[in-house]
């Protein structure tokens, strides 16, 4: 099922029925309400692609290319704007740490998510009382599984976003029930892992999918996040840190054993619309420029991504810093950097420079940047050939990769203080064709962890978080020569919900 293609009516639908209805309201024949709608699993289905259509605000531009991009990105440690983005204060709020309750970024991560919620909860209690004629039960527990999984998902991208929360679990039966009060952090791991322990078992392997439900939820992308919420539970709660990493540990270790992934040996091709839903993804956002089915899902991130020297917006650079942790090991792949730096950033070096094997849209770095120019720009999420319009694109974002599994595998082994840690960040290496690392004691492992976060995930929205549940968010800010304060960690609540819920004042 592509999870995008029918969201705007479902969309529709969802928010005209969300609410039980009064017995005072009059039924209009042809209306669609709570009674009528949810009667077939084509109809549960097009209720879950509804929730499907909120990941990471993939259904709006403002939401999805210029406001997760100025959260995910601008707060990294190892990225500048460009000159355009000073034209927008709410942008650049983020990369100061200027924000305030009424940052419209902020706003809009608050609000989509929460829609997300919203339409996963109709999901679960509207399938959940369909009866046997209506839909079988394998689909029906599918389905609900599936949603709950969202669910957690949204609330866990909340979480790891404000540091107070409110848990939506039901849909609100009156206006009455949207004034709620916040949950501690603890009940909102709790509720998070709850959800994503019950979805798990009825949830297929990704081998069991047939191509068209690529993107769909897997039980190992639901295995998968029991491990990362885990890990990041451990780095929130370091009281508790011992018993969350077990659990982290066991549920990785289901996804390696699986089976069903690996990584992927074209690694660029995964960021540049080439390979999209590879034996490395585990969790995906789809994105499809088909005009023949008469929808088009693909975004303007490319645009957004692309320095202007190549055709781009140039919203976005990389810095000196990024490029000297990407370069750290020197030339130990065959004379050449990690392979990974040519694929993530164009910079100023042979490889880029070679006219007899131009790199950069067919011509070489001095000819797009200017001889002698340092410009560090991304290659990452821009398309491999400039033959589009403008450079939108359907470029797939990966949201959880086999390279993560195995890596947060590796940090827990590593805080257990197992000497097996650095197989699985081998692993990833041998992708990139470099020689693996040696055992060594736990910080030098970590390192070594970190710097392999840096080459693998940089521009993937990870950075941020990483430093944060490590306790390395201060000292790489300051580093970076950023004003920052720890008070900025998490972002404020949105004030439209400090106006409209009094339980959370």
């Amino acid at each position: 099922m592509n999870t995008h293609k029918i969201y705007i009516l479902c969309c529709i639908w969802l928010l005209a029925i969300g609410c039980k209805k009064s017995e005072l309201n009059q039924q209009v024949p042809d209306q669609l309400t709570v009674d009528n709608f949810w009667t077939t699993k084509d109809r549960a289905l097009s209720g879950l692609a509804a929730a499907y259509s909120q990941l990471e605000g993939f259904v709006a531009w403002d939401n999805y290319v210029e406001a997760r991009s100025v959260r995910e990105f601008y707060r990294e440690d190892y990225v500048i704007p460009g000159s355009d983005a000073y034209n927008y204060p709410w942008w650049t709020e983020n990369y100061t740490f200027e924000f305030t309750s009424g940052n419209y970024a902020i706003d809009l991560l608050w609000r989509e998510n929460y829609r997300g919620i919203n339409f996963s909860n109709q999901v679960i209690d509207h399938v959940g009382a369909m009866s046997s004629s209506s839909i079988d039960d394998v689909s029906k527990k599918q389905i609900i599984a599936e949603a709950k999984f969202l669910r957690a998902y949204y609330h866990f991208k909340l979480l790891n976003n404000f540091s107070q929360l409110i848990i939506r679990d039901k849909v609100p039966a009156s206006e009455a029930e949207l004034s709620k009060a916040f949950s501690s952090r603890a009940e909102v791991y709790d509720f998070i892992l709850k959800d994503l322990k019950d979805a798990e078992p009825d949830l297929p392997l990704r081998s069991a999918r047939p191509a068209t439900e690529l993107g769909r939820v897997t039980k190992n992308a639901a295995q998968a996040y029991l491990g990362k919420v885990n890990l990041y539970r451990a780095g929130d709660d370091k009281a508790n840190a011992t018993a969350y990493l077990k659990e982290a540990h066991d549920w990785l270790q289901k996804v390696i054993l699986s089976g069903q992934y690996s990584l992927d040996p074209k690694f660029l091709e995964m960021f540049n619309g080439v390979t999209k839903n590879s034996p490395e993804s585990l969790f995906e956002l789809q994105q499809s420029a088909d005009a023949t089915s008469g929808a088009y899902y693909r975004s303007y991130l490319s645009d957004w991504v692309a320095a202007s020297e190549i055709g781009g917006y140039g919203e976005i650079y990389g810095t000196p810093r990024l490029l000297a942790e990407m370069l750290k090991e020197g030339k130990i792949a065959n004379g050449a950097y990690d392979t990974r730096v040519y694929q993530t950033l164009y910079f100023n070096d042979p490889y880029f420079n070679d006219s007899n094997n131009p790199q950069v849209y067919g011509s070489t770095y001095d000819s797009q940047f200017g001889a002698g120019a340092q410009t560090i720009a991304f290659r990452k999420w821009i398309p491999a050939t400039p033959d589009r319009i403008g450079m939108a694109n359907a470029i797939n974002f990966p949201l959880m990769r086999y390279a993560d599994v195995l890596l947060m595998y590796a940090e827990v082994l590593n805080e257990q203080g197992s000497s097996e840690a650095v197989n699985y960040i081998n692993q990833v290496r041998q992708r990139a064709g470099l020689p693996g690392v040696a055992t060594g004691d736990k910080q030098t492992v970590f390192n070594q962890i970190i710097h392999e976060r840096v080459m693998e995930f940089t521009l993937e929205g990870s950075r941020f978080y990483d430093l944060r549940r490590w306790g390395l968010l201060s000292q790489n800010m300051q580093a970076a020569g950023r004003k920052f304060s720890m008070d900025k960690a998490f972002y404020p609540t949105p004030l439209k919900e400090v106006i409209n819920n009094p339980d959370v004042k």
